[in-house]
């Protein structure tokens, strides 16, 4: 299966070049030779350290939710070299913004076993560290090769990839064999990842990394601060529809226009997951009858209605945004693609609607529903009903957001059980 592998990503490979280079180059001088194991010295940053812990993590979430974390091994590891890498150029930015900790912020290579190799003997990492399921087998190959230890941490595998991994099971047994440790979220997910072939005594269940985060960024001051640079400060009442995804945002706009006609001065906040998406969404908002109005265009002379609907075209303002909200609903979940992290929301003590689709936090999911926090519905029809229902009654509405919060404060310490993790597989 290895063998196979390769060959289909080298067949691959051409297309890919083609793909990234019109993807990327307008954007960012970081160029091709990243993504084939080319890196400049200011790049990787390395130093004689005696120690290297390279991380990687997809994009946005995946970096997001170790932000706690990396603080904490930091913090315990002042010397150590901390390379942190993504797959995405979104990722790596907000690497940049929220693990400035670490030492080098890089794009990963493809999983091309010369061009993983290439870097991996670079950096020589004694610590490899996969962020979710983030499972590539020659980045995983390259890393025991070099003498690295691997470690999954807030491990989860999603309902819509089991079928997958089950059919590839042999082959994901191999490729499982190279980790020393998996640190996966739920119970769930430690039986689905020994079902697909991981030794069972390398598995444990340490909980969600995002509580810890999350509580960490909680700064009560900057709710005010947020509202102001939006010119929404003083508006009683704010509906944030957060990461939402192409095709979604339509249905969200019916769902509001039949709460407009019961709360006039409501207003709405879309944030697209795709910030690129911004100028078709306006277009998209002019089709309704309301005022589009990107967050990047907002100045101190702004003026808003409740008719204008702000796009938040930027990246990392996301979460300090829903302390404003009166109610939020995660996106992803109204069409099929799994949802989003309810979790930024309901930290803030705000209520979380979200559609059928959220196979890919059920641990969050079920964990807000519990307490009344997370509110799903089945269609755009149903959401609009909802948040009515959920306005009228305001005393109803903050308990059930406040049950969220007090609940996610117990959940913390996932950060800290899987630093012991780091402490038993780093030499001394």
């Amino acid at each position: 299966m290895y063998f196979i592998y390769n060959i289909l990503l080298y067949l691959l490979t051409p297309f890919l070049i083609i793909y990234f280079t019109l993807k990327e180059h307008s954007k960012e001088n970081i160029t091709f030779s990243q993504r084939l194991g080319f890196y400049r010295d200011d790049q990787l940053r390395l130093a004689e350290q005696e120690l290297r812990i390279w991380i990687h993590a997809a994009s946005v979430g995946e970096v997001n939710a170790i932000i706690h974390f990396v603080r904490l091994l930091r913090r315990d590891y002042p010397q150590t070299w901390i390379g942190i890498s993504t797959m995405t150029l979104s990722g790596l930015e907000m690497a940049r913004i929220n693990l400035a900790a670490a030492d080098a912020h890089f794009l990963a290579p493809f999983d091309l076993y010369f061009a993983v190799q290439r870097v991996m003997k670079r950096i020589r990492p004694h610590l490899y560290i996969t962020v979710e399921t983030e499972i590539w087998p020659n980045h995983l190959q390259a890393a025991k090769a070099v003498g690295a230890r691997v470690l999954m941490i807030n491990g989860r595998i999603s309902g819509r990839t089991v079928n997958t991994y089950r059919a590839l099971r042999r082959f994901f047994q191999r490729v499982l064999s190279s980790y020393d440790f998996f640190s996966m979220i739920r119970t769930e997910d430690g039986e689905r990842i020994k079902a697909f072939g991981a030794d069972p005594k390398k598995v444990l269940i340490n909980g969600n990394l995002k509580f810890d985060r999350l509580s960490s960024d909680i700064q009560e001051e900057s709710r005010e601060e947020i509202a102001n640079s939006l010119q929404l400060s003083g508006v009683e009442k704010i509906w944030v529809a957060g990461s939402t995804k192409k095709g979604e945002e339509e249905l969200l706009l019916h769902a509001f226009q039949k709460v407009k006609s019961e709360f006039p001065h409501l207003y709405l906040m879309l944030a697209p997951r795709e910030i690129h998406r911004g100028d078709e969404l306006a277009e998209l908002i002019k089709t309704f009858g309301y005022t589009p109005l990107l967050r990047t265009g907002i100045s101190t002379e702004t003026k808003l209605t409740p008719d204008t609907i702000v796009i938040l075209d930027t990246i990392g303002e996301l979460f300090q945004v829903y302390s404003l909200a009166t109610l939020a609903f995660c996106g992803g979940s109204l069409v099929p693609l799994g949802g989003q992290n309810p979790l930024e929301p309901a930290f803030w003590g705000k209520p979380v609607l979200y559609g059928p689709s959220m196979d890919d936090f059920l641990d969050a999911k079920g964990l807000l529903e519990e307490v009344g926090a997370g509110i799903p519905v089945n269609n755009a029809e149903e959401l609009g009903t909802r948040v009515i229902t959920l306005l009228q009654d305001e005393a109803t509405l903050n308990q059930r957001g406040q049950a969220g919060r007090e609940m996610l404060q117990k959940q913390q310490g996932a950060s800290a059980r899987t630093l012991m993790l780091v402490n038993k597989l780093l030499p001394d």
